[in-house]
């Protein structure tokens, strides 16, 4: 059986957590907000690489053609089936025929949606309205359980409390691992200014503007890195997933990816600030962050098996 997406939304597409090799038309460059991409999964007790539903500023509606079920994480967008109210970062189990709308996000753009025993990718990622997604269905012992517990309340009662992620989303501070060719006076004026997101262009970049930054421009090509913060025409241009393979624009330095998934959840009129680090820096820190989301998903495991035993009781 599959999904339905009744709506396409804005921008609804198949995504897998990195970049994969696929067939012609598909933009498997890997899922924006990666975090949230490993929590909805965890959530459903699926592996954290298995492909999601990644939806951007305006979610599509998708109906269920069977008992189903999902999680969804990332932006905060509120949302609704039938008389229910869907939050993020929770579990609940749909019935056939129901239909998960979403209306306005309080906090980002992109959510992602998981369903326990995984989906299929077939043919194009990029899903239109009346397009049909093929679940996996392969149900561990642990997801029976779940069905079996979900038949009743349909959600449980517990989730990823917002407070548990305000670290790693809330702030508008971006650390920018220097390069060691571009002057320190650079660094210094991108630290004095506070920047605003003009636009983005879907996955491929973030626009910003503020006081103009002066570098010397060669004009050479080099290759497009996903986290590089460019100057063009003076103002930072920040590269996501699909960014330009190539580029002439000269470049200042990375952003770490422990800072990739909060910045890919900015909307235009956004506040971004930078602070300039150095390469040791942003390793030690890459190492604490994977240590707090190892810790995170173990929290949900045990969470979930305690709710799992308490049922059997």
């Amino acid at each position: 059986m599959s999904l339905i997406i009744q709506e396409s939304g804005l921008l609804t597409i198949l995504q897998t957590l990195d970049r994969e090799d696929s067939a012609k038309g598909n933009e498997y460059n890997g899922a924006c907000d990666r975090l949230a991409h490993q929590l909805a999964n965890q959530l459903v007790g699926n592996d954290p690489d298995q492909p999601t539903i990644e939806m951007t500023v305006r979610p599509g509606v998708i109906k269920f053609t069977e008992p189903t079920i999902a999680a969804f994480s990332g932006a905060e967008f509120k949302a609704k089936s039938g008389n229910r109210s869907i939050y993020v970062n929770r579990i609940y189990l749909f019935d056939r025929g129901d239909e998960l709308v979403f209306s306005e996000s309080t906090r980002g753009n992109r959510v992602y949606l998981a369903v326990a025993g995984g989906i299929k990718v077939e043919g194009s990622n990029i899903l239109a309205s009346g397009d049909e997604v093929v679940m996996c269905r392969n149900y561990t012992a642990q997801h029976d359980e779940l069905f079996n517990m979900l038949k009743q309340q349909h959600e449980v009662s517990w989730g990823v409390d917002t407070y548990a992620l305000v670290e790693v989303y809330l702030s508008d501070t971006y650390h920018l691992v220097k390069r060691p060719d571009i002057p320190d006076a650079v660094y210094a004026s991108i630290e004095a200014e506070e920047y605003t997101v003009r636009n983005e262009k879907y996955r491929v970049a973030l626009y910003l503007e503020g006081d103009e930054i002066e570098t010397s421009d060669t004009g050479i090509e080099h290759p497009g890195i996903k986290g590089g913060v460019y100057i063009a025409d003076g103002q930072p241009v920040l590269a996501l997933n699909d960014f330009n393979a190539y580029t002439t624009a000269p470049q200042v330095g990375t952003i770490p990816s422990y800072h990739m998934h909060k910045l890919v959840q900015k909307r235009p009129g956004s506040k971004i600030r930078f602070k300039c680090v150095e390469a040791d820096d942003a390793h030690a820190n890459l190492y604490a962050h994977h240590l707090w989301k190892k810790s995170l998903f173990k929290a949900i495991d045990y969470k979930l098996s305690k709710e799992l035993i308490k049922e059997k009781m």
